[in-house]
């Protein structure tokens, strides 16, 4: 009795957890570059004894969370007009430059600093080769090509570095930015898309769908714990009625 409430709180915690992460897919569903996560999830298997007085064994399941996997398939790409709005088509990452060091995405909603730095939205300098881009003063006739390469009335500015990693190898630290455990390798097929943004690849219909499944699930466990509860409240009631 007591593992079928410990396997019914499992499933709680972990469904919980599935509702967080479903509940963040929606609030950054527009989001420029943000990429959907699911949790993943582990059936761990317990031998528990049996209380037939045999001294036989049996296993529970029970759900463990494992982690998350994250889906890195690009989003579509919406046109914005903007002159610094760029989205990568393909598999790289742009490189910025935080306090914490060389980080990476795929939001492209870029703006220039007081310094005439090309920056993103939360003012982390766009890396190229080179270093930070600084656009000269004034200038306002800015084109981007296909490469990265940017160019001013007065020449060249720079080229946004762009990047590409093996599978696995990002890691998610907040703000649309992501850290890396290995070596980043030249993206030669990514195409820097100037005046358009990549969207979430987040699909809030099907986030939806799956929060309704999720809570009637939480649902159906409340109600087997409930039940099992009130089994063994009234098995103590009638053991205490029993004279000695």
């Amino acid at each position: 009795m007591e593992a079928s409430l410990v396997v019914g709180l499992s499933a709680q915690i972990a469904l919980r957890r599935n509702m967080e992460i479903i509940a963040n897919n929606l609030a950054n569903s527009s989001t420029a570059g943000f990429k959907r996560e699911a949790p993943l999830f582990e059936e761990l298997l317990v031998p528990v004894e049996s209380n037939d007085g045999t001294g036989a064994s049996t296993e529970v399941s029970f759900v463990r969370d494992w982690g998350v996997v994250r889906d890195m398939t690009s989003g579509s790409l919406e046109q914005t007009g903007g002159t610094l709005d760029v989205a990568v088509d393909g598999n790289g990452m742009l490189v910025v430059n935080t306090a914490a060091g060389e980080r990476y995405t795929r939001d492209g909603h870029l703006k220039l600093n007081e310094q005439g730095k090309l920056v993103t939205a939360d003012g982390d300098p766009v890396m190229s080769d080179g270093g930070e881009i600084v656009i000269p003063p004034g200038e306002s006739e800015i084109k981007i090509a296909r490469d990265g390469t940017i160019s001013t009335r007065q020449g060249p500015a720079g080229k946004i570095r762009v990047v590409a990693f093996q599978p696995g190898a990002l890691t998610k630290e907040g703000k649309n930015l992501y850290s890396a455990n290995t070596a980043s390798a030249p993206a030669p097929n990514a195409r820097v898309m100037q005046g358009m943004i990549e969207r979430s690849n987040v699909e809030p219909v099907v986030e939806i769908t799956k929060m309704i499944e999720v809570q009637r699930a939480y649902q159906h466990s409340t109600e087997t714990l409930n039940a099992t509860d009130d089994i063994i409240r009234r098995a103590v009631q009638r053991l205490g009625d029993i004279k000695a």
